[in-house]
This record gives C-alpha cells, sequence and structure tokens, in this order.
C-alpha cells in the first residue's frame, strides 16, 4: 500500500509540473516540460499513463526472420517495440515488424538462449504496477506475463541460467528463477535508489545503473547486496551495457548529454567519453550474433538511435525511420 500511495502521489505531481511554466529543473533546455515529464529520467521515476491507441506499425504474420541479428527499438511514443535487421542500419530502414506493449510503456528489453524476448513495460495505471511480459522467438504474439513483484520496472537483464532480474521503484532488483513469475529474492539497500540499466559481466556479476543515485552498482553472482562503484563523471546514469569480450562498460549520462567507457577491474575513470546529441538514453551491445561487439544508443531529444562498429566511438548509422521517443534497446541474434 505504501509503494502504490507513493507512486500515485508521483504520478499526479508529473501531471501537476506538465502544466507548469516551470518545468522540471532536472530537464535539459531543449526539452519542454511536457516533454520532459513524458518519460523516466531524473525527477521522473515512474512513467505516465499513455493511450494504447498511440501503436500504429502492423506486425503482418505474427512473425519475423530471426536467422541474423536484430535490433529492438522499445518506443513509449508508439507502445511498441520495433524490429530491425542490424545489417541493415545504415541505410535507416523501416521496421520488419512491431510489438505491440500491452501497456504502453517498453523500456527494458532482454533475450534468453531460447530467443524468448523480454519486455519491461512501465505504465502506471491504478493498481497496475508495471509488468514483464514474454514473446516467443520470431512471434510479436503476446505469451506470458510476469506482474507478480514488480513495481514500476524499468531495467531487465538474463543470466546465463535463465535468472531474470527487473529493477523496481522504490530501489529494488528482484530476481525470478528460469520459468518462475514470482521473485526468489528482493535485493533493497546499500544506496539503491531510481535504478535503471541493467546489465552482467561473463562471470554472471550484475551491474546497476541508478539516476537517482547518480550511481552504478554491482551485485555480485549469488549475492544478496550491491556495492557502489564509485565510477568518476557519472552525471544521470540510465543505459548500461557490457562487452563480454574487452570487458568494457558502457554507460550514458542522459541531461549530462556523455557516453562513458569503463574498463571493468579497472580505473574508476572512464577510459572513453563520447559527447551525445542531447539527451542519450538506452543503450545496448551485441554480445551474441555478428557484429559482436556493436553499440546501439538512443537520444530521447533526437528521437534517434545511434549504430556504433565494434571498438569505434563514432556512430557509422543514424536510424530515424520508426523512431519517437526510443526508451528501450536490445541488439542480438534471438
Amino acid at each position: 500500500m505504501e509503494i502504490l500511495l507513493r507512486r500515485a502521489l508521483v504520478v499526479a505531481a508529473l501531471f501537476g509540473v506538465a502544466g507548469c511554466s516551470s518545468g522540471l529543473t532536472s530537464q535539459p533546455s531543449s526539452l519542454s516540460s511536457h516533454a520532459a515529464a513524458a518519460f523516466v529520467h531524473s525527477g521522473v521515476p515512474v512513467a505516465p499513463a499513455v493511450a494504447l491507441g498511440a501503436f500504429h506499425h502492423e506486425s503482418g504474420s505474427g512473425k519475423y526472420p530471426t536467422k541474423k541479428s536484430l535490433l529492438f527499438e522499445g518506443d513509449q511514443d508508439e507502445a511498441a517495440v520495433n524490429i530491425y535487421k542490424t545489417a541493415d542500419l545504415a541505410s535507416n530502414p523501416a521496421p520488419i515488424a512491431s510489438i505491440h506493449a500491452a501497456h504502453g510503456c517498453p523500456y527494458g528489453l532482454a533475450t534468453d538462449k531460447k530467443g524468448t524476448i523480454y519486455v519491461a513495460d512501465n505504465c502506471p495505471s491504478g493498481s497496475f504496477t508495471g509488468d514483464v511480459e514474454e514473446y516467443s522467438k520470431g512471434s510479436t504474439t503476446l505469451k506470458t506475463t510476469i506482474t507478480d513483484g514488480i513495481s514500476d520496472p524499468l531495467g531487465i537483464a538474463i543470466d546465463k541460467s535463465g535468472t531474470l532480474y527487473v529493477t523496481g521503484y522504490p530501489g529494488s532488483i528482484s530476481e525470478y528463477p528460469a520459468g518462475a513469475t514470482s521473485p526468489s529474492k528482493v535485493i533493497t539497500g546499500g544506496g539503491l535508489d531510481e535504478p535503471f540499466g541493467l546489465a552482467l559481466d561473463s562471470s554472471g556479476n550484475l551491474y546497476i545503473s541508478d539516476f537517482g543515485a547518480g550511481a552504478v552498482f554491482e551485485l555480485p553472482a549469488g549475492g544478496s547486496s550491491v556495492t557502489n562503484l564509485g565510477l568518476q563523471d557519472l552525471d544521470e546514469p540510465l543505459g548500461l551495457a557490457i562487452d563480454l569480450k574487452s570487458g568494457y562498460l558502457w554507460e550514458n549520462g542522459g541531461s549530462g548529454n556523455v557516453i562513458n567507457v569503463y574498463q571493468l577491474g579497472g580505473s574508476t575513470s572512464p577510459i572513453e567519453t563520447i559527447t551525445g546529441n542531447d539527451f542519450p538514453y538506452a543503450l545496448a551491445l551485441e554480445n551474441k550474433g555478428k557484429p559482436k561487439g556493436e553499440v546501439v544508443e538512443s537520444d530521447i531529444d533526437t528521437h534517434t538511435v545511434y549504430a556504433f562498429a565494434p571498438g569505434s566511438y563514432t556512430p557509422y548509422a543514424t536510424l530515424t525511420n520508426g523512431v519517437e521517443l526510443p526508451t528501450g534497446l536490445l541488439i542480438t541474434k534471438p
């Protein structure tokens, strides 16, 4: 009841802010107060309810090809997850299919070794506090929905054993064993405030970007408490991705308009800092499929997804076709 009350108060405050000429103090200058209240970031911990009629991409037969790498773009404005062929990104292609997010706010995206796609849907409505939706490999038809233990989910990740990790608000990480629809463990404390992005390393350690705490945390494999990594030059940590081969951790800074790259186990200072295009948001990196190490990053203000070739810090592709409010990304061969 306490969580529902807190969330209701936050949502009510958002609608009040949207109509206020003073706007949000944390928003970038290029965003209106209404636009800034429309997606989750610093000062806006939960997504507003949206009209489900926003979805307009058709999913055709309900199937899509999975033989090669695909980019999945969660789009809150379209209440959909748009699907693109990775090999075609340089030509700014149209999506080959779209998944209709059941409640309209697709954020975190993940896949398991069977190719099932998981979507964190973060649209509060009455007693509904979000869910995680599952779609079978190559299918746009909803298969399973997880609601137990879900509270305004933003980030999700799945480890090699099939364990599903889901962020929650107020600050928590819930763990679901493979195939389970109820959590076996809920982790709180340690400084967790408003967790957003999740990423796993090759040892199964979980990394958590937290825009409320302004920090990146580590949850050791099998552990029950998080540790602040003390990374430097963080502003508003949102997207997070890890290159399993190099051990590079990518993080982007939202209103700070930067993308930082760190060496896991190395210095707490970034080894590379890339200037964003205004409001960098979601991040994903290809660890399964080709080209391994390719990075995609979305920008909320430019309504664009940028693709970086492996080892490059300059985007080679700019995707705008079908992109409106890119709140989630996944790049993989399902």
